[in-house]
């Protein structure tokens, strides 16, 4: 009897299934699985992003794409705002510019002169001026960014306050050359340096800056920015078309070309 029971028992066990372990019970296999939607995942996304550069270049939209790839930036916020405004809210008579003062095309660009990015595009318009200022009329407004770049206020009153002597281009020159040894703040030291270096008279400069004579035009120009979408700098509006970042020589040169076909 109790062999009896041993064999029942063994047959029972023998023909129970035996158990199944699941492909997702396998973490390799899991991480594998899922290596593979991400490969598939990557070549699909690489795709539509070929397919719409091939077309956006079809439609003869090159140069803005060369925009988008290349441009280089230096944001301050969310704010993103229209890609158009009307030309009266956003050109201004009151502020430096270069070219031609009737020109029909007027670029107006808002920089931060502790911007790298800034500095990078100096070279780029003063090579565009350099061929097309007949054509064109380039504003200079203000847009520091003091959360990235401190003492960018500062800056840019003493740039203001060269342009009350009329001395605005060596002083905005001078402030990109020497934009990696800037100082936060400008000392009385500073003051000195500048308008001994750029023919600056050191007593109405120091007056001006003294007191804070800029800071209302200063604030009015970054308030105008900020309201009409400027995120950082550089940014241009060209006839009232916004364009962010650093806008390449070829670019450049493909918007002029255009016009005079």
């Amino acid at each position: 009897m109790v062999y009896y029971a041993c064999l029942t028992i063994t047959i029972h066990m023998q023909n129970q299934p035996f158990p199944v372990k699941h492909w997702y019970h396998s973490g390799w296999k899991v991480a594998l699985v899922g290596l593979g939607a991400l490969v598939v995942a990557s070549i699909l996304g690489f795709g539509g992003l070929t397919f719409y550069y091939w077309r956006e270049i079809k439609a003869g939209r090159g140069a803005t794409l060369t925009q988008k790839i290349y441009g280089e930036f230096s944001a301050s916020g969310s704010n993103t705002g229209p890609a158009f405004v009307k030309r009266t809210e956003i050109e201004t008579t009151d502020d430096p510019f270069l070219g031609n003062a009737n020109a029909e095309i007027v670029i107006v660009e808002f920089v931060d002169f502790k911007c790298p990015n800034c500095k990078t595009a100096l070279p780029i318009m003063k090579r565009v001026l350099a061929k097309y200022g007949q054509k064109i009329k380039l504003i200079v407004r203000d847009f520091p960014v003091e959360s990235l770049h401190p003492g960018a206020n500062k800056m840019a009153e003493l740039a203001g306050c060269a342009y009350n002597q009329g001395l605005f281009w060596p002083v905005h020159d001078w402030l990109y050359t020497n934009q990696d040894s800037l100082p936060e703040n400008i000392s009385a030291n500073d003051l000195k340096e500048v308008a001994g270096l750029t023919g600056l008279d050191y007593k109405k400069l120091t007056d001006c800056f003294n007191n804070q004579t800029m800071v209302t035009e200063i604030n009015r120009d970054y308030a105008d920015g900020f309201k009409l979408g400027v995120n950082g700098t550089p940014t241009f509006f060209v006839n009232g078309e916004k364009i962010e970042g650093v806008v390449p020589w070829e670019a450049w040169e493909a918007f002029f070309s255009k016009l005079s076909k």
